[in-house]
């Protein structure tokens, strides 16, 4: 019989913060300015160079959203692949047989 791994507080939180961001950034940012304001991602001027419409949610707030959300992703699987898994420590030179 195998042991289940089990999640830290910062395997939790490095996940719900992570998915939150970007979760907040494609889809929550996405449907308000969809049904808010103009879908276009650029703002529409005239031909004097007026504005008639320009994004709710400017473009680079939502970039930064996902790309922090990212990046707390990122972080934390340079994390796990830093930190040793639990159960796994032996000492060098020794060998374990089974039968």
């Amino acid at each position: 019989m195998t042991d289940t791994p089990t999640m830290s507080a910062i395997d939790r939180a490095a996940m719900l913060v992570g998915g939150a961001l970007i979760g907040l950034g494609t889809v929550v940012l996405g449907l308000i300015e969809t049904f808010v304001g103009n879908p276009s991602p650029v703002a529409v001027t005239t031909e004097a160079g007026e504005v008639i419409a320009a994004p709710t949610v400017p473009p680079n707030v939502r970039a930064g959203l996902i790309g922090l959300g990212l990046l707390i992703w990122g972080l934390y699987g340079f994390y796990r692949l830093a930190t040793p898994m639990g159960g796994e420590t032996t000492t060098a030179g020794t060998t374990t047989a089974t039968k």
